[in-house]
């Protein structure tokens, strides 16, 4: 929620092209540093966008040609949907720091400050999503190895559909809070004789005490659990299938002389589809951890320390950690996902 949140005044300078506050020093970043690294990285993540984006459409085509009738099909329609969202609010963020487009914009809004809000929030707000149904995947993935012949029965289609659609009304809720705590307003520009859309927040007792509250369920729940979660299940999946494959190698020892060589390549098969599995677990978990600790960390220590806040002394380097974390975790939620998507099946087996 602190995303590219500034001082009104700096922001509205600074994007409108003068260069009263460039060598202004917010932490290790000065304001002119802080959006040059916006706008190189920019270039480098509009190509990404549009990658995601054609591979959410691609995913969300194929699913409902599939049928959204088994419960993990619904997850991942619904883990593609809150991605090409997450993937579209990252591209708008990223155009709006390209120069030329920068340089265009302003004449019609402040670009800094509305993309804090159309692109940074709803950003945040849909890579929690995606993170959430990351874990539920998870989870529904460790069952489906435990309890194999139980798990269609727990992970229902409308079960699923319940609590996909709390993850979604939960965190779409806090993240409304943003258009309830910044209004768009008008403003006269002398630079372009023209009036201009920009923001402004509002502040009251009750605002700023609400938006605490929303900061925190914002912070600390929703970086910790999902993070939390898809690591557990992650070493609890590869742990149980390394564990059973042993038990197939050694049990295939014992019993090397009987049986029938039919019997036996399948038992071979196995055994080596679930060690490649769990070899696959623990690589894409090492991934996901070293790539989503970063905006983990980013986001707790904002919530401590007020100084690291958007607004605070070392605001530049937040936001710009928060850019890049952000759009690092959302592709390695999906890519998580998709990745041990076969060990859906293969584990239940």
């Amino acid at each position: 929620m602190e995303v590219f949140q500034r001082n009104s005044m700096m922001n509205n300078s600074v994007m409108a092209g003068s260069e009263k506050f460039a060598h202004v020093t917010r932490g290790f970043l000065t304001v002119g540093q802080f959006f040059i690294l916006l706008a190189q990285s920019s270039y480098f993540y509009l190509p990404i966008g549009v990658v995601g984006i054609s591979g959410n459409l691609i995913i969300l085509i194929t699913y409902h040609r599939i049928g959204l009738s088994s419960s993990i099909n619904v997850s991942y329609f619904a883990l593609a949907m809150s991605d090409l969202f997450n993937v579209l609010s990252n591209t708008w963020m990223a155009l709006c720091f390209v120069p030329g487009f920068t340089k265009f914009a302003n004449r019609y809004f402040q670009v800094g400050s509305v993309v804090s809000v159309t692109g940074a929030w709803t950003c945040e707000c849909f890579t929690r999503i995606t993170a959430y149904i990351t874990a539920f995947i998870s989870i529904e993935r460790c069952v489906s190895v435990v309890l194999p012949m139980k798990v269609s029965t727990i992970f229902t289609r409308r079960r699923t559909c319940i609590v996909l659609a709390v993850i979604y009304t939960v965190n779409l809720a806090l993240g409304s809070y943003g258009f309830v705590l910044i209004r768009f307003t008008k403003f006269w520009s002398p630079r372009y004789n023209k009036t201009i859309i920009t923001t402004q927040r509002m502040t009251s007792p009750t605002l700023e005490y609400f938006y605490e509250i929303v900061l925190f369920f914002q912070s600390f729940p929703a970086v910790l659990i999902p993070l939390v979660t898809v690591i557990v299940c992650t070493v609890f999946l590869s742990v149980t299938l390394t564990r059973s494959a042993t038990w197939r190698r050694s049990f295939q020892d014992q019993n090397g002389g009987t049986g029938s060589s039919e019997g036996k390549l399948e038992n071979k098969s196995k055994i080596s589809k679930e060690l490649q599995l769990a070899k696959t677990v623990v690589i894409v978990a090492i991934v996901f951890i070293v790539c989503s600790s970063p905006n983990a960390i980013n986001v707790l220590v904002a919530s401590s320390v007020p100084e690291y806040r958007g607004s605070g002394t070392y605001g530049n380097m937040y936001r710009f950690v928060n850019f890049a974390t952000l759009i690092l975790s959302g592709r390695v939620n999906n890519q998580m996902a998709d990745s041990l998507a076969d060990g859906q099946d293969m584990g239940s087996k």
